[in-house]
């Protein structure tokens, strides 16, 4: 019998050298196939506040949605690392850089936005299943951050993910955090 610890780290080995496997071109198709399922989901309408990430490793581009929440007005916030878990920074034309402990680049500042008041979290994903399994990078950040966040509660989490990072079944963990919805270029789940 395999360890299920065992079977996520090759799971992420696998799912991660495929992402980078993708294209420039495939890379821009996915992000632009993203936005249009945003928009068709509707979820960014009447919000206010809307956090992402800046794509790392392959990971699928939200890069689109951040260019029309800008143009329709709606803040947007990238993860900062605070210990074990994310703090949330302004992510606008003003905004200063630093590379964080892996390298990824984040936000300079000591203002952070309430997670409880943010309207919705994308985030990036190794994997995902149709039953709302996802897997992160390992290390437990988005885990750890909204451990305490009710199912009904602000932000809505949404997971973002290239199509083929879709697997039949993960492994689940006690400690992963559900999602409300996982978003590809072909298909939103909802949960």
């Amino acid at each position: 019998m395999t360890h299920p610890q065992l079977d996520r780290q090759s799971l992420r080995k696998t799912l991660r050298h495929a992402r980078r496997q993708l294209s420039e071109q495939e890379q821009q198709q996915a992000a632009e196939q993203l936005l249009e399922q945003t928009l068709h989901s509707q979820w960014l309408e009447n919000v206010d506040h809307v956090a992402l990430y800046l794509a790392n490793d392959g990971e699928i581009s939200p890069h689109l949605i951040s260019q029309y929440c800008w143009q329709h007005k709606i803040k947007t916030y990238l993860p900062v690392v605070k210990g074990e878990t994310l703090r949330f920074a302004l992510y606008d034309h003003t905004t200063q850089w630093h590379n964080n402990q892996f390298g990824i680049a984040e936000p300079i500042t000591e203002k952070h936005h309430a997670q409880g008041s943010l309207d919705i979290v994308f985030m990036p994903l190794v994997g995902f299943d149709q039953y709302g399994g996802r897997l992160g990078m390992g290390g437990g950040f988005y885990d750890k951050s909204f451990a305490n966040k009710g199912v009904k509660q602000n932000p809505l989490l949404i997971g973002l993910a290239h199509d083929c990072q879709q697997v039949e079944q993960l492994p689940i963990e006690p400690w992963d955090v559900p999602l409300q919805a996982i978003l590809s270029p072909s298909q939103i789940i909802q949960f």
